[in-house]
């Protein structure tokens, strides 16, 4: 695949900074310039996330209902351990998350053994990549892209927020909070009377200002982590190839996603505010390593999630 762009539908109108900012949500007050940025000339603008938890949830709380959330969902989901893969895709993690907002979470990525095609985080920073996101893309800085994309999420507790909502809207918000650092069982339960940890990630659909917001906090880490952010304009373009040959079959990672090409506008305006080094990673053997390990297992079940 190349980093060729590709050609916006002509329905598609090109935003202002300003006018995409506005539209994702984010207003020009919440705006920062990155001292970063600004010490190696690098001039943009990143949303800063201020937006605390819903009940003014404590990161420790947050991390704990992550691990408890975890636990069910991997009960539930096929992992696939590869101490080449997962070596690879945490050590990038970790650096991505070094020049996040939210740098001292324990990140962790884990891989699913799905052919499709999607990734997802949890509250406290555990991320979830398909083995069919991973056959998709075609280079280092496409992954880059990806779990930058789901540390924005991350940052932004828009997961956090989601199932408190829902816990909420069920009454049980309260049991939750006051049994979450019990090991009785209880947090357990709920989540298993919600449907199971699976259905409940399944239905946390975040608004389209939510994933604008993913994009460009992870466009921002992505580009001071020392990948190329262009990499962000490769994996859009692979998954809207994916969407136009699908023949009408849903692909997870757009669902409830702005239009690949109303994402690929804003990257590609974003790019003209910034400068990319040239020495700015797009590969690596470690990369090439794991695609060529992810040939060699047998093939992923089609499914898991819910139909």
């Amino acid at each position: 695949m190349t980093a060729i762009p590709l050609a916006i539908r002509s329905t598609t109108r090109v935003l202002t900074r300003r006018a995409w900012l506005s539209r994702a949500g984010i207003g020009t007050a919440a705006l920062f310039l990155n001292p970063l940025l600004a010490a190696t000339g690098l001039i943009a603008e990143e949303p800063r996330v201020s937006i605390r938890s819903r009940l003014s949830l404590s990161d420790e709380d947050e991390i704990a209902l992550g691990r408890r959330f975890a636990i069910e969902l991997e009960k539930e989901a096929p992992l696939l351990s590869n101490p080449l893969i997962d070596q690879h895709l945490n050590s990038m993690a970790r650096a991505l998350a070094k020049h996040s907002q939210r740098p001292n979470l324990p990140y962790r990525v884990k891989v699913i053994d799905s052919s499709d095609v999607n990734a997802s985080s949890l509250p406290g920073g555990t991320i979830y990549v398909n083995r069919g996101m991973l056959e998709v893309l075609t280079s280092e800085d496409e992954l880059a892209a990806i779990l930058g994309h789901e540390i924005g999420h991350v940052v932004g507790r828009h997961a956090i927020n989601q199932l408190m909502l829902t816990f909420q809207a069920k009454a049980l918000l309260k049991p939750v909070l006051d049994n979450l650092n019990k090991q009785n069982g209880l947090v357990e339960k709920i989540i298993l009377q919600l449907g199971g940890a699976v259905a409940l990630l399944a239905k946390l659909h975040f608004s389209r200002q939510d994933e604008a917001q993913a994009d460009l906090l992870g466009f921002h880490e992505v580009l001071r982590a020392g990948w190329d952010p262009r990499g962000f304009v490769k994996m859009f373009a692979a998954v809207e190839a994916l969407e136009k040959n699908s023949g009408g079959a849903p692909i997870p990672f757009l669902s409830g996603h702005p239009p690949t090409p109303e994402r690929l506008a804003a990257i590609q305006h974003e790019l003209t505010q910034v400068t990319v080094p040239e020495d700015a990673r797009t590969d690596s053997l470690d990369f090439r390593a794991c695609k060529a390990a992810l040939k060699l297992l047998p093939p992923p079940p089609r499914t898991y999630l819910p139909q």
